[in-house]
């Protein structure tokens, strides 16, 4: 609570903080009081875990990640190597490029820190030094170093095993025998639901063949969950089950109203590159709230620029709207006008008024430029 004052005045809001620690949990039909902290789940336990180890982001920053480029030289010479902090609420890694002496010594300065300022103790069995090339789990995620001869090394960012298993288990348990009073439309629904919220939660990840072959292995449970179900034969299965998906490949689907529901494929979301920086946060004092200068763009050729300022397409509609009247000019008719480019914009005619035409729907089909970029 001291450390919720130090930046909050409103004694309100503190005394909702303090009332949040006290209050007990509830154990079936059963209250029970609590002496101290939150417990695991609660909607303010990362809140109060940023807001503690806000204290061990402030000491690397101001020992480590606070160094000029010509200090981070001098220790990496003298092999004392530079370190990094990444933190999520209380699941942190302090990365080094120095040897292993030295991530033994980060090891137990930070664990001094921990213990000596907040009172906190490392887990010894989630506490590990570990090498890149050797991979380390963190948040789900597995991240390990490849390097290949000839080649420069690789960082490859995959799906945690555990939580591969995890996964599994828990399509396992939505596919077993107690479960055969479920419809298909409700099996495949809530399997998709499961599926789809995995795979983008590892979108940004090395999972294009992983997800190919979850993609069979789930097929594989369903299918079997399908023919258990109704008792028939798996040709049976397939001839009631398996769908053309949108006159393409097969999948299994049913009938959803005027529609079909296929069972959803990881394979099929697109992948994201992850970044390797974020972007600045302007409410971290300290930690990069200023971005470089950035040159300024010129304003884009494309639109109308008759005077100083940047006019869209829509408010340069409005304007010659109100100067030639709110009607074709070519028929008369009023209502939904379009802006008809009089010399086309393949032909690199451009977004001024003189090239520009109120037509409409009807006059601007007849143009032979309609529909053409």
């Amino acid at each position: 609570m001291k450390l919720l004052a130090k930046r909050i005045a409103d004694k309100r809001f503190l005394n909702l903080m303090e009332l949040f620690l006290k209050a007990g949990i509830m154990e079936g039909h059963l209250f029970k009081f609590t002496l101290k902290g939150t417990p695991q789940g609660a909607i303010c336990s990362p809140i109060f875990a940023n807001i503690y180890l806000h204290q061990l982001d402030l000491y690397w920053w101001n020992k480590y990640g606070n160094l000029h480029r010509k200090q981070k030289e001098r220790r990496r010479i003298n092999h004392m190597g530079n370190c990094a902090l990444i933190r999520y609420a209380d699941d942190w890694l302090l990365l080094t490029n120095g040897g292993k002496a030295e991530a033994i010594r980060l090891k137990e300065e930070f664990q001094a820190f921990l213990w000596e300022e907040l009172k906190l103790e490392l887990s010894p069995e989630k506490t590990h030094i570990t090498h890149v090339n050797q991979g380390f789990d963190f948040l789900g995620f597995h991240v390990q170093r490849y390097v290949k001869s000839n080649d420069r090394p690789k960082m490859l960012v995959t799906p945690a095993q555990e939580n591969i298993k995890k996964l599994k288990l828990k399509i396992k348990e939505m596919t077993r025998r107690k479960w055969f009073q479920d419809s298909p439309l409700l099996k495949i629904s809530a399997l998709n639901a499961v599926l789809r919220g995995w795979i983008n939660y590892y979108r940004h990840t090395n999972t294009k063949k992983l997800a190919k072959d979850l993609d069979f292995w789930v097929n594989e449970r369903l299918f079997l969950w399908l023919s258990k179900r109704h008792k028939v034969s798996k040709r049976r299965v397939l001839d009631m089950f398996k769908l053309r998906e949108n006159g393409k490949r097969w999948n299994f689907g049913v009938v959803n109203g005027d529609n079909y529901l296929f069972l959803y494929r990881m394979s099929d979301l697109s992948l994201k590159k992850y970044r390797s920086r974020s972007p600045d946060n302007p409410y971290l004092e300290g930690f990069g709230t200023k971005s470089e200068q950035q040159p300024e763009k010129p304003l884009s050729q494309t639109i109308w620029m008759g005077n100083a300022e940047n006019v869209t397409w829509r408010e340069l509609k409005e304007k010659i709207k109100a100067e030639r009247g709110a009607k074709c000019e070519c028929c008369g008719a009023l209502g939904k006008l379009d802006l008809h480019h009089i010399k086309p914009r393949k032909s690199k005619g451009k977004n001024t008024e003189d090239n520009l035409q109120l037509l409409c729907r009807s006059c601007h089909a007849l143009t032979l430029s309609f529909g053409r970029r």
